[in-house]
């Protein structure tokens, strides 16, 4: 259940796209980003998913995403994802160079993210049951199942392509910010359990403090400082449910020092004490 700022998934041998079924429960991951297009396809339960561009999951808005519902999330898009129960999902990372390689100018192709003002359409339902033909191949691996998963995958980004994308001349832009954050999300994600310093994560940037800590919420969607409390509870959610440490040492190992501040932020992302996830999962 671990997250990351930047995300990995392994990819299947002799396979160019990455796929992934997880299942989880009350579950936050802080904004983080990838190169690769990201298809996201909802199995069970609902998943918030906010992006820099939309909504701020810190304040518990975004878009919910119900069973039989896809999300796109556009290459090096900062984006978050949030559960309140549990969830299971399909995910598909399609690489840059994959695209690259097939679609004109990709560097500055943005798709549509959202589909609610597509539903019932031909071309939406088209998408969904390739969507659902591809976790089936997925999921059964038969013989030369990597052929047949590749043609519906390659089906799905035709009409995605065809259908639901744009030249966006303001990608070039916000790739630029987003480079000047990779560096700073990298530090976080290395140090969040020791003291973290605004000046350092400022110089990695290049930036002075003031006008890193604009641009960060900017592109962020949240501040610096509740960023890096963000990605602590992370993992402090995690140990509270593989280990049977005390709250105290969990807190303490994972670089959070305030318990008031602390409590208010983990209420408020997962709707339960640090207690009261420990008896669920009891």
């Amino acid at each position: 259940m671990q997250q990351y700022t930047h995300e990995y998934i392994k990819s299947i041998p002799h396979l160019p796209v990455y796929c992934l079924i997880y299942e989880t429960y009350r579950q936050m991951s802080p904004s983080h980003w990838h190169d690769h297009l990201e298809i996201i396809y909802v199995l069970e339960g609902e998943l918030q998913i906010s992006s820099n561009e939309n909504t701020d999951i810190y304040a518990n808005d975004g878009h919910i995403l119900h069973k039989d519902e896809f999300y796109i999330i556009n290459s090096s898009k900062i984006h978050s994802t949030k559960s309140k129960g549990m969830v299971k999902a399909f995910l598909i990372q399609v690489p840059y160079m994959y695209l690259d390689n097939y679609i004109e100018d990709y560097g500055h192709v943005r798709f549509l993210e959202c589909y609610d003002g597509e539903k019932n359409t031909k071309k939406y339902d088209r998408m969904k049951a390739l969507l659902k033909a591809i976790t089936r191949i997925y999921c059964k691996k038969d013989k030369g199942y990597e052929l047949r998963l590749m043609a519906k995958m390659n089906e799905f980004l035709y009409i995605l392509y065809t259908s639901y994308s744009h030249i966006d001349a303001n990608m070039e832009k916000e790739s630029k910010q987003i480079a000047r954050l990779k560096g700073v999300l990298q530090y976080v994600a290395q140090s969040y359990q020791e003291q973290i310093s605004l000046k350092t994560a400022a110089d990695i940037a290049s930036l002075n403090q003031e006008y890193f800590c604009r641009m960060f919420k900017r592109c962020m969607g949240v501040t610096f400082l509740e960023y890096i409390n963000l990605v602590r509870i992370d993992h402090i959610h995690e140990e509270l449910l593989v280990t049977e440490d005390s709250i105290t040492d969990i807190l303490e190992r994972n670089g959070f020092t305030n318990y008031k501040v602390f409590s208010r932020m983990f209420k408020a992302q997962f709707g339960m004490t640090p207690r009261e996830l420990r008896r669920l999962r009891n």
